[in-house]
């Protein structure tokens, strides 16, 4: 991930919840699993936080391997995940140093802004290793900021991404199933535009 932000910080610093964390599964997640039928299978996700998706997904059967670079998350994400009952293999790792799961071991992949944080370079690696990670005809579902949204600063709200910048280092592993308009919705109630991106390994 990016070197220029600290999310340690980010979460051991945090006095009220962070705007990333809306606290509720994502309704694209949600979706996704209906539409690809996904309840019972293996599954990655990428920069869980404190765990609500992660735990969510462990609520519909599946085997959930859930990773993030911030310590602190990790232990919320497992205080919750304790509390909920449910089993999820958290893991302190970053997908761009090291693979998070062996070669082909889950069907799907879910990262919310996690993709959109990264260099260039970084993207290519990370849709590198979410390719290698998932099963023939896996699904990655990808949500990262749009560069449609004009602000005027620039700074306030995630990381903008065209569509070109965010698909085409993914084409070279996977198919373009779905490129669509989303927001992200944070716990203030503002909204920021976003593309929800799902691809099927090729």
């Amino acid at each position: 991930m990016s070197t220029e932000i600290s999310w340690e910080d980010h979460y051991k610093n945090a006095t009220d919840r962070l705007p990333w964390d809306i606290g509720t599964p994502a309704p694209e997640l949600e979706e996704a699993f209906g539409m690809l039928k996904l309840h019972g299978k293996p599954v990655l996700e990428i920069g869980c936080g404190t765990g609500t998706n992660a735990i969510w997904m462990a609520q519909q059967n599946c085997r959930v391997v859930a990773t993030d670079i911030s310590p602190t998350a990790i232990e919320q994400a497992k205080a919750k995940t304790a509390e909920a009952k449910v089993s999820v293999e958290y893991l302190l790792a970053d997908i761009c140093q090291a693979p998070a799961v062996k070669d082909g071991a889950v069907d799907f992949v879910f990262d919310r802004g996690v993709y959109h944080v990264m260099s260039p370079e970084n993207r290519q690696v990370f849709a590198k290793r979410v390719g290698e990670s998932l099963s023939a005809g896996g699904y990655w579902l990808c949500m990262a900021g749009s560069k449609d949204e004009v602000r005027e600063n620039p700074d306030v709200g995630p990381p903008q991404l065209s569509a070109v910048e965010v698909i085409e280092p993914m084409e070279r592993f996977f198919e373009i199933y779905k490129l669509d308009r989303a927001n992200f919705y944070l716990p203030n109630g503002t909204k920021h535009a976003a593309w929800i991106v799902l691809v099927r390994k090729r």
